[in-house]
Formats: structure tokens, sequence, C-alpha cells
């Protein structure tokens, strides 16, 4: 590949990010296998030379565009772990119910269903793309169980059957199922999944 012209750091970004979120918004309108970077580069107004000049082949855009939705998703995870100034925020209960209100905010709804879908299927043949699966689960799981196991140490929850690691799997396969109904065109809308969820956790952690 022969250099380009030095440019600033961020015009640098500014291009790769706009080359990512078109082979997104490519995975998302015809699947992974589908993306070209020809139709990438026309989608952002650049030549296939640029394209490769940041990314130098097709996989290695598809990995980086999935890395960086999974980047994404986890940073707004992050965030959605916080308590906040609400004193109400405070309790593990309310802190729950936010975080399930929250949940269809996470990126936009449908596009993170398609490419999660997307995801969970190209990892099944590629070690890279399956870890950044297991971390998308680990975050979720990781939000939920640390709600939960605030709520069962000040005594706010309590639990039945199944222990702390079950109730918050059971929330990720019910989160899972609506991801796979929406691209299916049959999801609830975000207000009946945030009662779907509420009620749920409210059954499973009332003891």
């Amino acid at each position: 590949m022969s250099p380009r012209p030095a440019q600033p750091p961020e015009q640098a970004e500014a291009k790769k990010f706009a080359i990512i979120q078109a082979t997104l918004d490519a995975i998302v309108a015809k699947g992974p296998a589908a993306v070209r970077l020809g139709d990438v580069a026309k989608a952002v107004g650049m030549s296939i030379g640029t394209v490769q000049y940041y990314f130098a082949s097709r996989d290695e855009l598809l990995a980086q565009a999935f890395s960086f939705h999974t980047a994404t998703v986890l940073l707004h995870l992050e965030e959605m772990a916080k308590p906040g100034d609400d004193p109400r925020g405070r309790m593990a209960r309310y802190r729950l119910h936010d975080a399930f209100a929250a949940v269809h905010g996470v990126g936009m709804h449908e596009q993170r269903s398609r490419i999660w879908l997307e995801l969970v299927t190209a990892a099944r043949a590629d070690e890279g793309l399956q870890n950044c699966v297991d971390a998308v689960f680990a975050g979720w799981r990781k939000l939920f169980r640390t709600i939960v196991d605030e709520g069962l140490e000040r005594h706010e929850f309590g639990l039945f059957e199944l222990t702390a690691a079950e109730v918050v799997d059971t929330f990720l396969a019910i989160i899972d199922g609506f991801d796979l109904a929406t691209v299916a065109g049959h999801g609830p809308d975000p207000q009946t999944m945030t009662r779907i969820l509420i009620e749920t956790a409210d059954r499973l952690l009332e003891g």
C-alpha cells in the first residue's frame, strides 16, 4: 500500500468512523456476507483504495465494525449501571426498573437487534467475533447481577427457587427473545418490553 499524505488524527478517526458506520448500515440492510468494500466506499464517498488504507481487507473491516458496535453497547451498559443523583436511583429495585426501561435505548434498538443476530451467527466460525459476543453477554450480565446483588444485600430483594445468576440469565433470555422478535418484525413496543421485564423481575425477586 503506497503511503498517503499525513492528516490530522481527528480527520483520520472521522473517516474511520464514517466507514464503520456505513459498514454497520450495510450489515443491517443485507447481512455481513453481502457487504462489499465497493458499496461501503460508495456510501461514504471515498475510493476503495481509501477504505483499504484504513482497513486492509473486507474481513478486517467487518471485524472492526462488529468490535466497534460491541464497545458502543458496553459503554451504554456502563452508563446504565451508574446510580445517578436521584435518591430513588439508589434503591436497587428502581435501578433495575430504570435499566429495563433503558434497554431499548441501547443504540437504535432495531439496528442493534439486527447487528446482534448477525454477530452471533458470524461468531460461530470466528473466534474474534465470539469474543465480541462473550463481551456483550458479560456486560449485560454484570449490569443486572450488580443491581440484583445489591438488592439482596440490602434485603430489598428475596429469592425463591432460582439463584441470582439464574434470575439474571432469565432477564437476558427475555431481552434476546425481544431482539429476535424485533428482527422478525414481531417485537413488542418499548413500553410493553419494559413492563414485561419489570413484572418478571418483581415476581422473581419478591422472595
